[in-house]
């Protein structure tokens, strides 16, 4: 996101600590760029999806990013939210050479 140009890339240097708008949890009013910062385990998924199928409907070409971290990946919710987007043909698949 800094590389992006959302923020400095200087402010890379205060990750994780108290203050910075990259203390920790996304802070979607601190940190330009960030559309949603959920509270809950396994509920960042399926806002992506909703964001991304409002944009897809509207004819908006915009990508949706969804980052999880390892344990929320094995919510229920998470894994529910994958089966959809798999279900209605979300993954572009490429093959590799």
């Amino acid at each position: 996101m800094a590389r992006a140009g959302f923020f400095p890339e200087s402010l890379l240097l205060t990750l994780r600590k108290l203050g910075s708008p990259l203390q920790g949890h996304p802070d979607r009013v601190a940190l330009p760029g960030i559309e949603a910062a959920t509270g809950s385990l396994g509920q960042g998924l399926s806002i992506s999806l909703g964001m991304a199928l409002g944009f897809r409907l509207g004819g908006n070409p915009n990508r949706v990013y969804c980052i999880l971290g390892d344990g929320e990946i094995q919510e229920g919710q998470v894994w529910e939210a994958l089966g959809s987007a798999a279900r209605d043909g979300w993954f572009k698949h490429k093959q590799r050479r």
